[in-house]
Formats: structure tokens, sequence, C-alpha cells
């Protein structure tokens, strides 16, 4: 990296699955890292900093958190704080299909965070990300909540015959390592997924190695579920109901910010390499 940025990074939701691992490689780094998570002062953290990553956000709002209080209200908080603070780069986690026009909530928030993002006239990188997954000792939730245990069948939501391009928790630090660490990185809004195309139904056999019985919930009563239940939401039902695949290739997003794209069956093992690959 010919001109690496080396001042101060302000993290906020430095704890979290992208967070942690985020601190972890950072610790290879000269820059000072300012974790900043919910209680703690972000205006003092990210004034002085060169650069802002903003994972804080969440698609599973619980007790009085709303995607409106959890995606935009922070994101508000880092443009004002960051706004003629000499801030550098701001790099923020989006989702792929956020639109002002979805019939999707937590959709709809992430596109107004990205407004506000451009408004704030801090450059930004924004990378609008598919279902993340993580090694299996640190799966992660979109992971977890397919993974069987005690013998039970996995559940999966709709016919299981959804396309999706998983994303390895690594590929998503690598992608912000490249917009915050390398000033010459490109600004603007990228669409970041694995590069494996695969049935929701391939991903949840290969989690468990092939050898869990699957449930299917049809689609309508897995969103009447989602509206019962306190740890989903109908938004993150739609999600998992619909397809997760970006349009180009993500072997370009790599290459644009430094990183070749993990395969999922360098992750999780033999069983996933029925998913086809990018050509």
């Amino acid at each position: 990296m010919a001109d690496a940025r080396r001042g101060p990074i302000a993290i906020t939701g430095a704890s979290g699955q992208v967070g942690t691992l985020l601190r972890e490689r950072l610790a290879q780094h000269p820059n000072e890292v300012r974790p900043l998570n919910q209680g703690d002062d972000w205006g003092a953290g990210i004034r002085g900093a060169e650069t802002v990553v903003h994972l804080a956000g969440t698609l599973q709002p619980k007790g009085s958190n709303t995607y409106e209080s959890a995606n935009v209200d922070t994101t508000e908080a880092v443009c004002d704080a960051a706004a003629g603070a000499g801030v550098d780069r701001i790099t923020f986690l989006s989702y792929l299909g956020a639109s002002s026009d979805s019939r999707n909530a937590y959709l709809r928030s992430k596109s107004e965070a990205e407004r506000l993002l451009a408004a704030s006239g801090v450059p930004a990188t924004i990378f609008r990300c598919v279902h993340v997954h993580g090694p299996p000792d640190r799966p992660g939730p979109t992971v977890s909540a397919v993974q069987a245990h005690g013998g039970r069948a996995a559940v999966v939501p709709g016919s299981g015959r959804q396309r999706i391009a998983p994303l390895y928790v690594g590929d998503v630090v690598d992608a912000v390592l490249g917009a915050t660490l390398d000033a010459d990185s490109p600004v603007g809004t990228f669409d970041l997924g694995g590069p494996d195309e695969m049935s929701l139904d391939e991903l949840v056999r290969a989690v468990n190695a092939g050898t869990a019985r699957l449930r299917h919930i049809p689609a309508p009563a897995a969103r009447v579920v989602a509206r019962l239940s306190p740890s989903l939401t109908p938004s993150l039902m739609d999600l998992l109901l619909r397809d997760n695949v970006p349009a180009g290739d993500p072997r370009d997003v790599g290459s644009a910010f430094g990183f070749v794209p993990t395969r999922f069956g360098d992750v999780w093992g033999a069983t996933s390499r029925a998913g086809r690959t990018s050509p």
C-alpha cells in the first residue's frame, strides 16, 4: 500500500462480528484504534480521527431499539461529529438492495443512512453487503440460525431454493481495511458478496456437514412467525426469503480494495462445493 493512512481510526459498533475481527487485524498496524460502542462519547472519539468505520446498526432491533434509532440516528451522529473535524474517509456497511422505495423497513433505513453520508461532505465508501458468515469456530448469527443441534432438524425459511452469495467476514474486514487505510482507494457505493452462488439449502447442508435434516417453513408461515417472534422481524425474514446475490463480479471489488474473495468451501469444507463459482 503505497500511500497508507497512519492516523487514528474511530470504529462504531466495535464489539460486533465485523468490529471484533477488524480490531484484531488493526493491531498489526500503527494506527490508534478508537472503539466506540453504545454509551461512549462518539463526538470525542471521532474528533481528531483520520478515518471513521461506521459499523453500528442492527438487523434485529430489540426492546426500545428501532431501525430508525439503530441505523439512521447513529449515522446522523457520525456525520455530525465528522463534519468539519478533518475526517478523511468514512467507511460504512450497508445492505444489498438498500432503497428509499423498498417495502423492507431495514433496507429503507440503510438507504436513509447512505443519504446522510452523501450529504455530509465527508468522502465515504459504502459497501452493500449480503449475508455474512464466519468460520466454524465463530460462525456469526446468520449461520448459527440454521445450524442443527441435538439431532434436531435445521429450520429453513421458504423453499430453500433462494439464491445467495455468502460473504466471508474476513473479506468484509479486508474491504474495510482497504477503504480505510489506502488513501488511493475509491469512494462510492459497492456491492459486496462472496464468489460462490448457491441455494440456501446448499448453505444449510454445508454448515451442518451434510448430515442435518432440513425442515422447510413455507414463506407465508415464515412471515407470520417473524411477526410473532421476539427474536425475528418481518424485515429480517424478508431478506432470508429473497435472493441475495450481487449483480457484479466480487473479484472486481476485491481488486479495487486489495483482496481476493474467499471461497465458501475454503472456510466450511468440501460439502459446500456444490455452489457455482463466479466465472
